[in-house]
């Protein structure tokens, strides 16, 4: 009986179906990391200008990534939503910072002019003493510091343009009576703003007042 010797038969391997690429997520990812930063930073007034460029990243990412039918389409969708909560929530949130500065300004500037107005305008300042000896008053002017020597009650009226603040002080005369008294008031505009009174041995007051 004979044997036929021959080549070994080879197997051919076999091959399954070919698979389909695996698509990327990485849009997806990065629109997904975007968004969640651009959410942080919206609430953030001024910083939050940074969530305009970074919520608009993201949208293009995610919009891109879905449109292409990449990978991650949960994300890519999250991202889409974040970006779009971040960036309408920065606008709001500017609108009322600058709404609310604009205000602010708007007082402080209101505020100056009627202090400005106020203290331009024409005062009537008067000064009140009332002494039971010899006393000295030092008073403030418009020019500048007066003095004064009087032994009973005295007034002064004074008419100040633009004044700030002004001043008036008595001292009596007698440095060893201790029964000395003196007192000091001043009005402006007919209003009463300062009092004071002084007693003993080298009595003295001082009134101060500015302009209201």
């Amino acid at each position: 009986m004979s044997t036929t010797s021959g080549s070994p038969i080879q197997q051919q391997p076999v091959y399954g179906a070919p698979q389909p690429a695996r698509k990327s997520a990485a849009l997806a990812i990065i629109a997904l990391v975007l968004g969640v930063l651009a959410f942080i930073f919206s609430f953030i007034p001024v910083v939050n200008m940074m969530a305009f460029v970074l919520a608009l990243v993201a949208l293009a990412c995610a919009l891109i990534s879905l449109i292409r039918k990449l990978g991650g389409k949960a994300m890519a969708i999250i991202g889409l939503v974040l970006a779009v909560i971040s960036f309408i929530t920065a606008l709001v949130i500017n609108v009322v910072v600058l709404a609310a500065v604009g205000s602010a300004a708007h007082e402080a500037s209101k505020s100056i002019a009627s202090y400005s107005a106020q203290a331009n305008a024409p005062h009537s300042i008067q000064y009140k003493i009332t002494t039971n000896g010899a006393a000295t008053v030092s008073y403030w002017t418009p020019s500048g510091m007066s003095q004064a020597d009087v032994t009973s009650a005295w007034t002064k009226d004074v008419t100040s343009t633009g004044f700030t603040a002004t001043s008036v002080t008595v001292s009596s005369s007698d440095m060893e009576n201790a029964s000395s008294s003196v007192s000091c008031e001043i009005s402006v505009d007919g209003k009463s703003v300062a009092k004071n009174t002084g007693t003993g041995t080298a009595a003295m007051a001082t009134c101060n007042a500015t302009a209201q």
